[in-house]
């Protein structure tokens, strides 16, 4: 089961690499490489994502 209030966090990010862009670009060293988290302060979870190009 994945929460809703964390695909709500990363959503923005997952769809930006669907379409083969970058919100991070600039801020990491790879632009296919994203940091997300969610915004539960009781139970925060970081979440790295990897566009990977076919």
């Amino acid at each position: 089961k994945f929460c809703a209030e964390a695909w709500d966090c990363i959503s923005r990010y997952v769809y930006a690499a669907l379409q083969g862009g970058s919100i991070m670009r600039g801020w990491t060293n790879d632009e296919k490489v994203m940091i997300a988290c969610c915004s539960d302060g009781t139970r925060p979870v970081i979440f790295k994502l990897e566009r990977i190009d076919d």
